[in-house]
């Protein structure tokens, strides 16, 4: 007769065969949604992370701004060809999408003011729009707004200017030190004695005061 120990081995033994049974009837899907999460979450939060919480508007302004903003510029193609728009075939990488860029800068000239907080929004169809906060004691005392199109005027850095809307004056000189920062090597006429620097926003600001403006033609 089984003893009662032999009885709990053999107990012992059913169950473990009972799992093993179970485990090798398992999918494979299912072994990877069991056990395979934590790629999956890591790649997400990072995605998340460089997203951010709020919706990116890149459609708003790709093409232009303004409600109702201009056609993509379209290249001369030839006969049967498709044609490409030149804004997406041509502007380089940190200018082939919206951006905005953001810092604080010396005050302009003529103006009363302790320092300037300097945003730039640029579109890949060549437009650009800022806004220019004049600071007293850390409060925005008055907001300057502009438009106009950049021009690619250096390739290492990638560097470029911002025309005013005439084109017969430059607003900015800047380089890019790498996609996500400009250095400013001219504002306004005048060239800093110190560094500084414009940050990319993770969200894209539009320069609201400048909404109701049309769109201008940068081609």
């Amino acid at each position: 007769m089984p003893t009662l120990a032999s009885r709990s081995s053999i107990r012992t033994l059913g169950a473990l065969a009972l799992l093993g049974l179970l485990a090798a009837c398992a999918t494979p899907e299912e072994s990877a949604l069991r056990y395979d999460t934590s790629r999956e979450n890591t790649q997400t939060d990072a995605r998340d992370h460089v997203m951010g919480d709020r919706p990116r508007a890149a459609s708003q302004i790709q093409l232009g701004f303004g409600s109702t903003g201009p056609a993509p510029v379209e290249r001369a193609a030839a006969p049967g060809a498709e044609s490409t728009p030149m804004a997406a075939a041509a502007a380089p990488r940190p200018l082939a999408e919206p951006r905005s860029f953001l810092g604080t800068v010396p005050c302009p000239s003529g103006m009363t003011c302790e320092a300037a907080r300097f945003t730039v929004t640029l579109a890949p169809s060549g437009e650009w729009r800022s806004r220019t906060q004049l600071l007293v004691g850390n409060q925005v005392r008055q907001t300057l707004t502009g438009q106009g199109c950049w021009d690619v005027i250096g390739d290492r850095p990638l560097r470029i200017a911002l025309l005013q809307q005439n084109r017969e004056s430059t607003l900015a000189d800047l380089s890019f030190v790498n996609d996500n920062s400009l250095r400013v090597n001219m504002l306004n006429g005048e060239t800093p004695v110190l560094e500084h620097r414009l940050s990319r926003q993770a969200d894209l600001d539009p320069i609201d005061e400048l909404k109701d403006r049309p769109a201008i033609s940068c081609n």
